[in-house]
């Protein structure tokens, strides 16, 4: 027997180093996102052109519950969420079908999104030198350090962030286009015509063959400025006759900077690296750390290195840290206990085997079933419920030996011992397992954050009960079966006696327990009102992560002079390990972002290192306090994990967010204001801001139909010319190696930097005849949407807010109220509506609401199994609503409040005040039925499990106490499980110790003098 567990805890180390291991689990919903460039396209004509004929073409998939796009200059985003189960690759592949047939102008090509998560960004680094440009280190990126990196098994994708994006650039001088008489349309056939390559076959030259090819790229800037455009009396008509040739860059849609202790980057090159969905990101990760290794020391020049900036690794370490410390610090607490009971420090250890063999247990099943490990799923294991069923096999055996410690135990002794707490341990174990079973139920965010811990905890109680009832009985037997002196617990001899008293006292006093119960009811629904309610407690990322938004319309120069201010600004708090900031988005245009959008991220120091009492959220509200004195900040503070599945999840980075829906975004916008207003005063309400820009500054060039036609030009001619003459339009490409460049004509700034001399700007009409833009076109300054956000296809805009200091439950309820008040606006013309952390709480609260009942139903089924009576197995399901009690009064006291982690709290609490009263039950009945009196038994059978039921409430009290205490990372979501298990179960074995004696005994005195009632009555019959 001993060698078979010996195997399994072999495997169970080989399954545990071969475990998924994460910080959290991935809590994104299945999505696909196409994205779709346009460069110089405005929003409405990115959302009429673009966006709109996707959408009709998604309308309808398989699965999909919600579509939303954003549509901002040059680039349209459609975010699509598909319902909880649908495979990844499954849902990419529908919306592939579905795309590749629609046909949009502009040869433009929707992509999707890589195949990764909100959680998937698990490193982020900067190239960091003192002897290369911005250019040769964004080169480098791109065609040395990203490419080297996605050939890593395991990795989605590697963007670049901010650096310059080299091209070979035509800068035209329109009056040398109006002396030489050539259209841009000329210069772009020229261009494409002069560089190609061809493949003539073989030739062949006796017996050697040769392959016939011709080398016509452009290789450099002299060979694009020698390209012919046009032969005038035969002189030759250059390129570089026509403008200047120069290395220029795309226009820069993002500015990066960084600042810590040792490094102040005003202008950088960063890599987000982003993994594949369900991979192992520790594996991942180390592959990353070996090819930056080697980057740094083989493949880099001189002076260049990759500097980490964000690393998921330092996250997952500190979580572990956290979680090891509880764990350790509880299973030293379940030893020290079951010493100070027991006496023996054998018995201690044989009972704390089972924590090791169980958890080792739990990893082989976890890897069988594909669980990954992470806070939740191991940081929910309290080692006191896990040695429950050993505490009370062994206490069996070893109450033998110390009322025979002269004795040889036999096995014919032992066995009816060993049989007699066998039910009653497995029926309780299982009912602790059922207690886990609404986790199964939820959905979303909640069904992936708690659905692996539920699995966790199932398999280690399971691993719990093999060694409870197969390893302890063989080993505890081979320890005591020879005689020997016991250690005698004479202060709890002396305690055992006292409670005996008291039952015996309380049995005669069954009013007292009548009004005590009547009480803490009361008690139970005063808590119930009054505790505070939410979705789910903060999860401490280690970091965080700011959305800022700058005055409307400033640069993307601007903007980052801001970003530099912002980036000392909170460098000077002494908690601040670096500060990075994004302006505007990135090359590949995952994030619609004007320029004004800055994104931050905060990295924080180890809090072993801050100042004593200080706490994040002290240094949230401080950092808020000092960005306020700032003109032109409107913040927003979150997490980087947490940001980005909000806002793939409600369209938000925000916990809440209010949507006004209505095709006029003048009047949605007057909505939102109004909104904002409200919300903005009700107490707790932070970091509120409408989440779109407001309508900004346009050059509207309109072409007039008429004046084209009189020309003899089309619309695509003035097209052409704002697109390739002002926009700089990629017309071809170069080759260099391995790297490939962009080949773009367009006008010198100084003829396009005003609306006059854009008009100025010629046209050439078929017969050669020199048109200038004003006219055939109208050139006027508006205001235009900057960007159109729409869902379901229905516009809307956002007002996003953050909670400090108050439950959300409590402020949606005022909120919604003042809204309805006091926002005044057509009802059949726009709707709205709130999103965010109140639709994942109102889903989770009501599945809850399903679910338990049928769980309370099944285990009563199972406690009638155990018992064989419907009284008795409705008296223990009764006594659920006064365990609530402790729980509940310490998140009031605690300032906590009710989500899904005390939630969770709650269930698991359930089940161990269920197994706690089937202990006492099942051995009451015993004694009755070996001919015991009722009052005898219920006295001796509650002062016989006095010791067993204090172990095993004290053990598992203490097993969870110093994650209910814990403060470092990782620590918020185990906080309040675990807060709400401690005082709940502290509170319930004082209820199971004095109340379930009385009320079993006047239970079953009543069915006693009914029956005897029935049997004179049919006897005189």
């Amino acid at each position: 027997m001993v060698s078979s567990f010996l195997l399994v805890c072999m495997f169970g180390v080989y399954s545990w180093n071969q475990l998924s291991l994460d910080a959290y689990p991935d809590i994104a919903d299945t999505t696909v996102q196409v994205v779709t460039q346009v460069p110089g396209l405005a929003a409405e004509e990115i959302e009429q052109q673009i966006s709109i004929p996707l959408e009709r073409q998604l309308n309808g998939m398989p699965s999909l519950s919600m579509m939303r796009s954003t549509n901002t200059f040059g680039i349209s985003t459609i975010m699509l969420v598909f319902e909880d189960g649908t495979e990844d690759y499954w849902a990419r592949q529908r919306v592939r079908e579905c795309i590749d047939g629609v046909s949009l102008p502009f040869d433009a090509v929707p992509e999707l999104n890589p195949l990764t998560s909100p959680t998937g960004e698990v490193f982020r680094y900067i190239l960091k030198s003192e002897n290369h440009t911005l250019r040769e280190l964004t080169d480098l990126n791109k065609w040395v350090v990203i490419p080297r990196l996605r050939q890593i098994a395991g990795v989605a994708s590697v963007s670049n962030y901010g650096g310059i994006t080299t091209q070979y650039q035509l800068e035209i001088d329109p009056s040398k286009l109006d002396g030489y008489g050539i259209s841009l349309d000329e210069i772009e056939e020229a261009i494409t015509e002069n560089n190609s390559n061809a493949g003539g076959s073989t030739l062949t030259r006796g017996d050697q063959s040769y392959v016939v090819r011709t080398e016509g790229l452009i290789t450099n800037l002299q060979d694009m400025g020698n390209i012919v455009v046009r032969n005038v009396g035969g002189t030759p008509i250059l390129l570089s006759d026509l403008g200047t040739m120069r290395y220029g860059n795309l226009e820069r849609k993002g500015i990066l900077g960084y600042v810590d202790q040792n490094t102040d980057c005003l202008d950088g090159v960063e890599g987000i690296v982003q993994i594949l969905r369900y991979q192992n990101p520790s594996e991942v990760l180390k592959k990353v750390h070996a090819a930056v290794q080697e980057m740094n020391e083989d493949i880099l020049p001189k002076g260049v290195s990759i500097y980490p900036v964000l690393d998921r690794t330092d996250l997952v370490n500190s979580t572990l840290n956290t979680v090891s410390h509880t764990l350790l610090f509880g299973m030293f607490l379940v030893v020290a206990i079951l010493l100070v009971f027991l006496g023996s420090l054998k018995s201690a250890l044989l009972v704390a085997m089972t924590i090791p063999i169980s958890l080792l247990i739990a990893f082989i099943l976890m890897h069988t079933t594909n669980i990954p490990a992470n806070l939740l799923s191991l940081g929910a294991i309290d080692f006191g419920i896990l040695v429950d069923g050993a505490i009370v096999m062994l206490e069996t055996i070893l109450k033998k030996r110390e009322d025979y410690p002269e004795q040889r135990l036999g096995k014919e002794e032992l066995s009816p011992r060993i049989l007699s707490v066998s039910k009653p341990i497995f029926f309780s174990t299982l009912i602790i397992i059922t207690a886990y079973m609404p986790l199964f139920a939820f959905e979303r965010i909640e069904k992936k954050m708690f659905t692996p811990m539920a699995f966790t905890v199932g398999y280690a109680l399971l691993g719990a009960l093999i060694v409870a009832l197969i390893l302890i009985p063989g080993m505890a037997y081979a320890l005591y079966r020879r005689p020997q002196k016991v250690y005698h617990n004479r202060w709890m001899e002396r305690l055992i006696i006292k409670y005996k008293s008291h039952t015996d006292h309380l049995l005669n006093r069954p009013k007292v327990i009548l009004r005590s119960i009547a009480v803490i009811l009361c008690v139970v629904v005063t808590l119930i009102i009054i505790v505070g309610k939410d979705f789910l407690p903060t999860l401490d990322e280690g970091g965080i992560w700011i959305q800022i938004q700058t005055p409307p319309g400033l640069s993307l120069e601007r903007s980052a002079k801001m970003a530099d201010e912002l980036r000392y600004a909170l460098k000077k708090f002494p908690e601040v390990k670096y500060v990075m900031t994004q302006v505007g988005r990135d090359d590949e245009g995952t994030e619609a972002f004007s320029p004004s959008h800055i994104e931050c991220s905060v990295g924080l120091k180890p809090y072993s290192q801050w100042e004593n009492g200080k706490t994040k959220a002290d240094l949230v509200e401080e950092m808020s306090q000092a960005i306020s004195q700032m003109p032109g900040y409107k913040v927003g503070f979150s997490q980087p994990i947490i940001d980005m599945v909000m806002d793939q999840m409600a369209g938000s980075h925000s916990d809440l967010a209010v949507k006004v829906y209505g095709e006029n975004l003048d009047q949605t916008r007057k909505i939102a204001q109004q909104v904002l207003s409200v919300v903005s005063s009700i107490d707790g309400a932070t970091d509120a801001v409408i989440d779109q820009e407001p309508p900004l500054p346009q050059l509207r060039i309109k072409a007039d139909r008429n004046r084209i036609a009189q020309y003899g030009l089309n619309v695509k001619d003035v097209a052409n010319l704002i697109e390739v003459g002002i926009g700089g339009k990629a017309v071809s490409q170069v080759f260099i190696g391995s790297k490939v460049y962009d080949v773009t004509c367009r006008y010198a700034e100084s003829s396009r930097n005003t609306p006059e001399r854009i008009g100025a700007l010629m046209l050439t009409t078929s017969s050669g005849a020199r048109i200038p833009l004003s006219a055939v076109a109208e050139i006027e300054t508006s205001l235009g949407a900057s960007s159109i956000m729409r869902e379901m296809g229905e516009r809307y805009l956002t007002v996003r807010l953050n909670l400090r200091g108050r439950d959300l439950t409590s402020f949606l309820s005022e909120a919604r109220k003042r809204i309805e008040e006091e926002v005044e606006y057509d009802h059949t013309e726009y709707h709205i509506k709130w999103d965010g952390q109140f639709e994942n709480q109102s889903r989770a609260y009501k599945r809850l609401g399903i679910i338990i009942p049928f769980v309370l139903l099944f285990m009563f089924l199972l406690l009638f199994g155990a018992f064989g009576r419907i009284r008795q197995a409705g008296l223990l399901i009764s006594m659920l609503p006064l365990a609530l009690t402790g729980g509940l009064l310490a998140l009031v006291l605690r300032s906590m409040t009710f989500n899904i982690s005390s939630a969770v709290g709650f269930i698991a609490l359930f089940g161990l005040t269920i197994q706690n009263g089937v202990i006492m039950i099942s051995h009451i009945n015993d004694l009755r039925k070996s001919g015991v009196e009722l009052r005898k038994a219920v006295v001796s059978g509650a002062s016989h499990r006095l010791r067993p039921v204090l172990m095993t409430a004290t053990v598992a009290i203490l097993g969870l106490l110093p994650a209910s205490l814990a403060s470092g990372i990782g620590s918020d979501v185990q906080r309040p499980l675990a807060t709400v298990i401690v005082y709940g179960l502290l509170f319930s074995t004082v209820m199971t110790l004095y109340i379930l004696p009385t009320l079993y005994y006047k239970t079953e005195q009543a069915e006693q003098k009914r029956y005897l009632k029935k049997h004179n009555h049919e006897k005189n019959i």
